[in-house]
């Protein structure tokens, strides 16, 4: 009968072993995939080419609010126009709204992303010089000035699953647009042109609020705003108005009424009113961005009075006249 020592199992023991952790390290040299990174940088990109041509009306800052998947408010960054890697995120879905602000302006209701809003302030009273605060009862507020915006409801930050080394950045591109609109005046002068010294005026129901999730406007929060008209190299009287949209577009029972202040050489002032609701749906151009309010302004003196006439054009309201 055979038999073996103890020293005889140990080392049959202790071979298995070293082949048990021989196979071990060869699939550990194995690449794995890793079951979750927890953060990783956002880089942010501002495309611009919808609003090419727009120059140095595009602004050189903007703000930069992020919110979690739920929508709430997770932090705001002050981003140059180029964009710029934000910090460590967790890794999962967000929401962002990309927009610049300035003095005439507030972001309102930033705590969620459904109902972030900007809003142009109420006009000061030293802007608001010559009596234009007095618009028929609407609110005079600041042009908002030239506003960009953009919004994307889902942002990706990494995957719960990544499989590449190399994957350790995620990119968002904000497709950049216009979020105002612009009222071009263009007034023809004929008659006394030298008598006319300066003309501004106001253009009730605009739209005072946005949403900056969807870009359309808040109904319900109407206003006037304010413009001046100046003499161009043309001869003409000319001047543009920046406002977010038209309420007038939206409820029928709401008018453009416009109303016009023109200060004489002799020191008079003439104000001249006219509805020109009309005018403002058929000169949209380029896809409502911009509209085009043009007329004749016949300037004369009868009895010893400057005399108005304005014809409006292309014809649909009636000529006025103001003294």
């Amino acid at each position: 009968m055979k038999t073996r020592s103890k020293y005889g199992y140990m080392s049959a023991a202790l071979a298995v072993g070293v082949a048990v952790a021989a196979v071990l390290t060869f699939v550990g040299c194995k690449k794995r995939p890793y079951t979750r990174i927890a953060r990783l940088p956002l880089q942010v990109e501002l495309d611009w080419s919808a609003v090419e041509g727009s120059g140095d009306k595009i602004p050189a800052t903007l703000k930069l609010y992020l919110f979690r998947e739920d929508g709430t408010l997770q932090a705001q960054y002050d981003i140059p126009k180029e964009g710029q890697v934000l910090g460590l995120l967790d890794v999962g879905t967000y929401k962002a709204i990309c927009v610049n602000v300035n003095d005439y302006v507030e972001v309102l209701n930033s705590n969620k992303y459904e109902t972030t809003q900007m809003v142009a302030k109420p006009a000061s009273s030293s802007y608001l010089s010559g009596g234009l605060s007095k618009a028929e009862g609407n609110t005079v507020i600041y042009q908002p000035g030239w506003i960009f915006s953009s919004s994307i409801p889902e942002i990706r930050v990494g995957d719960p699953a990544i499989t590449d080394d190399a994957n350790t950045v995620s990119t968002v591109v904000f497709p950049m647009e216009r979020r105002v609109k612009t009222v071009n005046f263009r007034f023809t002068v004929s008659g006394l042109t030298d008598e006319i010294e300066e003309v501004k005026g106001t253009l009730d129901n605009v739209a005072a609020m946005v949403e900056l999730s969807s870009g359309e406007i808040v109904c319900g929060h109407e206003a006037a705003s304010p413009f001046r008209l100046e003499y161009q190299a043309d001869g003409t009287l000319g001047g543009t108005m920046l406002i977010f949209g038209n309420e007038a577009d939206e409820n029928p029972d709401l008018r453009n009424d416009l109303h016009l202040q023109f200060e004489t050489e002799s020191g008079r002032m003439i104000t001249l009113h006219e509805d020109i609701t009309e005018q403002m749906k058929e000169e949209s151009v380029e896809g409502d961005l911009n509209i085009d309010i043009e007329a004749n302004l016949d300037v004369q003196l009868n009895a010893g009075f400057v005399t108005i006439v304005i014809t409006w054009k292309p014809g649909s309201s009636e000529d006025i006249e103001g003294q």
